[in-house]
């Protein structure tokens, strides 16, 4: 694992141990993903088509598995 990629999944655990994102709705799914044309994910807001942030962190670039992590946390209720 490259070490930005193993940079991501430290700041998945800290986030997901902290309590993760806001509870912004119990029916919808805020956020999506997408392959990007270079072969790198992106988890993006499903209403704006804009990446999500966790913390600073713009959610782009990421490999598959943290893209699935990330995808969870932020659409865990």
């Amino acid at each position: 694992m490259s070490k930005s990629h193993e940079q991501q999944k430290h700041t998945l655990l800290g986030w997901q141990a902290q309590g993760g994102p806001p509870r912004l709705s119990v029916d919808l799914y805020q956020f999506g993903r997408r392959i990007e044309a270079d072969g790198s994910w992106t988890i993006y807001h499903v209403f704006t088509g804009t990446p999500a942030h966790i913390g600073s962190w713009t959610m782009t670039g990421l490999n598959r598995r943290n893209a699935e992590k990330a995808l969870t946390i932020l659409n865990t209720h």
